[in-house]
């Protein structure tokens, strides 16, 4: 990484007394080399495929579209919220994919499996329980909706859940339930892993090499990637962990 500083000069006055002048010039810039430790990496280049392990990521904006890949058993509790005024809790089985819509926001409260590609973000949801951001989400599949007053669950097409700001509403996925985004500027950091495939040069303390793929982790890194046609420009990169180059 490199700093360029440029600075301005101011000429001496002249030799007559009350009869300075002052002129300006530009020094040409000071580069400043950045010296990385042992274990520290950055990255240039472009990527066509990530596979990121328990990293952290921004909250997702709705809409979005839960899919599943096993069938069998209830693959989603969501609670915290009201339907109709009243706290409830939705359940959802799995056997079609759940469209999310309204205003509101996934967020995924620690770290999350993701895949990324040309395609975008799959984002692997089980594992944490997912807080559900203050808002109004409607559910685009048949759900079954639990009111916290008793009685039994009864399906319901087209069902809302309200989470009121101060409200901690919040559910749990299972069975390989999964959420896709589409491809748009992203940042995921660290600590966690990462497998990285593409056109890339990376830049340690040994000095710079071409990688068609490094695998890093677990460790500290911030990752900032923009979208272009068959995948990722590689906008900002910085790794600090195991890190293993492959040619």
């Amino acid at each position: 990484m490199t700093i360029a500083v440029g600075l301005a000069a101011l000429s001496t006055p002249d030799s007559a007394p009350g009869d300075q002048r002052v002129t300006t010039g530009t020094v040409p810039p000071v580069t400043v080399t950045e010296v990385l430790a042992p274990d520290q990496a950055t990255l240039t280049g472009t990527l066509s495929k990530v596979l990121g392990g328990k990293v952290v990521a921004p909250p997702l904006a709705l809409p979005l579209t839960l899919t599943v890949a096993r069938g069998g058993g209830t693959k989603a509790d969501f609670g915290g919220g009201a339907v109709g005024g009243k706290a409830a809790t939705i359940s959802w089985d799995g056997g079609r994919p759940l469209p999310l819509s309204g205003q509101g926001s996934i967020d995924f409260n620690g770290p999350v499996d993701v895949e990324i590609d040309a395609r975008g973000p799959r984002w692997a949801l089980d594992g944490a329980a997912r807080l559900l951001t203050p808002g109004s989400y409607s559910f685009g599949s048949t759900v079954a909706v639990s009111v916290a007053e008793g009685g039994l669950a009864t399906p319901r097409d087209r069902a809302r859940l309200d989470v009121p700001t101060g409200t901690t509403a919040s559910f749990t996925t299972r069975g390989g339930v999964q959420v896709a985004t589409p491809a748009i500027p992203l940042r995921i950091s660290g600590p966690g892993k990462l497998v990285l495939e593409g056109n890339l040069q990376v830049t340690t303390a040994d000095g710079v090499r071409q990688a068609a793929k490094l695998t890093f982790g677990p460790g500290a890194f911030e990752l900032d990637l923009q979208p272009q046609e068959g995948g990722y420009r590689i906008e900002r990169a910085f790794l600090q962990g195991p890190l293993t180059v492959d040619g």
